[in-house]
């Protein structure tokens, strides 16, 4: 199994060291390399070499692919791309993550160093939790979010499709946040934050 690394900036390297710590569920796992549509050194900094742009890239028969892309738009454009190819992604999940046996996760998840998912929490597909993020009982997470480190979740939140939460975001029990919104950092979310708004304070407002 050979990993393909979509993306080659600096989240695509932090995702090259977490799929390393992640080596170790599988002896024959190894990284191939990384797709980049623009410049990169990534090969100079003593990483895998680029492969080439997505859309030019023939998928191997052994290849596995994670994308690491911070834009949302761009993560979704890319990864469709890949999909079309008949590409496979994988999750790649920090040893130290407590996950409750009850949760459901989609495919191209990450999931950073200690991270809780308690009972019956569902994260779908190509969602990305940094370090820290907390979260309590029926939480549902939807695609194509980036979930910043130190969040917290109480429990039943629920957050749409596309969804940024940036650091240090707290969701109280039964918040929704819909889809396409986001939270800044320090957010706190007494109730609903409405389809593509940005949102920022305590308690957090609208500002976008």
């Amino acid at each position: 199994m050979k990993l393909v690394i979509i993306g080659a900036g600096g989240f695509a390297r932090e995702m090259y060291d977490l799929a390393k710590i992640c080596k170790g569920n599988d002896p024959n796992f190894e990284v191939r390399g990384f797709l980049s549509d623009g410049p990169s050194n990534i090969e100079e900094m003593g990483y895998p070499p680029v492969l080439g742009k997505v859309g030019e890239y023939n998928v191997q028969e052994d290849d596995v692919f994670f994308c690491a892309i911070g834009n949302l738009k761009d993560r979704l454009k890319t990864v469709n791309i890949i999909l079309d190819k008949g590409g496979n992604f994988i999750n790649l999940i920090h040893p130290t993550a407590v996950i409750s046996p009850s949760v459901r996760l989609g495919i191209g998840i990450g999931i950073k160093a200690f991270c809780v998912l308690a009972s019956d929490v569902s994260v779908e597909d190509f969602t990305f939790l940094q370090s820290s993020v907390i979260m309590g009982h029926d939480v549902k997470i939807g695609k194509f979010c980036q979930i910043n480190s130190f969040s917290f979740f109480a429990g039943y939140c629920n957050v749409g499709d596309g969804v940024a939460i940036n650091a240090g975001a707290k969701l109280i029990q039964n918040s929704v946040v819909e889809d396409n919104a986001t939270v800044g950092m320090g957010g706190v979310i007494l109730r609903k934050v409405k389809k593509g708004t940005t949102v920022f304070g305590n308690p957090a407002k609208k500002v976008g």
